[in-house]
């Protein structure tokens, strides 16, 4: 029996899942969103790289770094100077978080979507091939013009 709920609850969520219908007026939504959300990351991305060099760290030195603190199998080769810079650099970015999130769900809404309806197209655009080539081709058109 419970292996029969399972089995349905799974069919339900999967067909809910499936069952997401995107307009093509909330897809130009999610595009003019997303390409939003993009130019603020590009900038975020450059103020942390600024932050990571500010603190005598470079860029590759630092993701090395970050890649060996989050994998509990490697062992983290960093001076204790390095070590030092980069807990200050990743204080600072775990401060940003909630001013990086709260901001791009401003842009979003800016664009007229939630945040909930955002995700709930980028899911659908992860499952459905027709959808992510409608986007491409809206925002190859918004491109040319300009």
């Amino acid at each position: 029996m419970k292996n029969f709920i399972l089995a349905v609850t799974l069919l339900f969520s999967a067909a809910t899942f499936a069952q997401t219908e995107v307009s093509d007026a909330d897809l130009s939504k999610f595009a003019d969103a997303y390409k939003a959300v993009q130019m603020e990351n590009q900038e975020v991305q450059q103020d942390m790289v600024k932050m990571i060099q500010n603190e005598g760290l470079e860029l590759d030195r630092f993701q090395t770094i970050q890649q060996a603190s989050v994998n509990p199998e490697a062992k983290v080769d960093a001076s204790e100077k390095e070590m030092t810079s980069y807990k200050k650099v990743m204080a600072e970015i775990e401060k940003m978080q909630p001013k990086l999130q709260e901001d791009m769900a401003k842009l979003i809404a800016d664009n007229g979507l939630t945040l909930d309806r955002y995700q709930e197209i980028g899911a659908a655009l992860q499952s459905d091939q027709a959808l992510q080539q409608k986007l491409q081709a809206m925002m190859m058109k918004q491109e040319t013009k300009g």
